[in-house]
């Protein structure tokens, strides 16, 4: 239950904080290269990386139990991979980062 919970407050905070701090704040998430996500203010990148992650394929958000662990080990590692490249598309980073 917590983690639903958690799941509804990360995807609120989502929407009414990074969707102002992104470049282009109309542009789905799904549609996001790396450099809108570098655009966002450091605090709230887990929040966009535990929401990019629950992403399916068709831009909708899956029920998913969130990884707290994967993401404070990911977060770092897509910033990296996004400043060597920044016209690659997120969701792109995010699956190369888990093979």
């Amino acid at each position: 239950m917590k983690k639903h919970l958690l799941m509804i407050g990360l995807i609120g905070s989502l929407t009414f904080s990074v969707t102002g701090q992104a470049a282009d704040a109309k542009k789905p998430l799904g549609m996001w290269q790396c450099q809108d996500f570098l655009d966002v203010q450091e605090s709230f990148r887990p929040v966009v990386v535990s929401y990019a992650e629950a992403l399916n394929n068709k831009g909708k958000p899956e029920e998913a139990v969130v990884d707290v662990e994967g993401i404070s080990t990911r977060t770092p590692m897509l910033v990296k991979q996004c400043n060597e490249n920044p016209k690659l598309m997120l969701r792109d980073a995010l699956a190369g980062l888990k093979k």
